[in-house]
């Protein structure tokens, strides 16, 4: 596959997530994301760093966040995730922040790996 074309099925992707983002935002965030899935990402997305991810696309794509946050789905306090307080991905322009890169996140008590698959803890 070209990497035109990866780029135009994520952003398509993103497009659906983001609704209000910006044209160019879209394309730079597409292209985030599959510079950090080639950076190996994807093993270590636990619900944290997702949460991270989520925050770092949509400040690239230039989508409000309150939008986002008001169109998500109701979720319960203990459904709730804070994102993490680092990275195990590049950073971007729009990223700079004093936040950590760890390209291996260690394992701790109460940061649970997705080892069994979805849905099973």
């Amino acid at each position: 596959m070209q990497a035109e074309s990866a780029v135009e099925i994520v952003r398509a992707s993103l497009a659906l997530a983001f609704p209000t983002a910006t044209d160019e935002g879209l394309t730079r965030a597409a292209e985030c994301v599959l510079r950090w899935g080639s950076e190996g990402v994807g093993v270590q997305l636990e619900p944290d760093l997702a949460e991270r991810m989520l925050s770092d696309l949509m400040r690239i794509a230039r989508q409000n966040g309150e939008e986002f946050e008001g169109a998500r789905a109701p979720r319960s306090e203990l459904t709730t995730v804070r994102p993490a307080a680092s990275r195990a991905w590049s950073r971007t322009a729009e990223t700079e922040d004093r936040l950590p890169y760890i390209p291996r996140p260690p394992e701790r008590p109460g940061r649970g790996r997705f080892r069994r698959g979805f849905g099973r803890g």
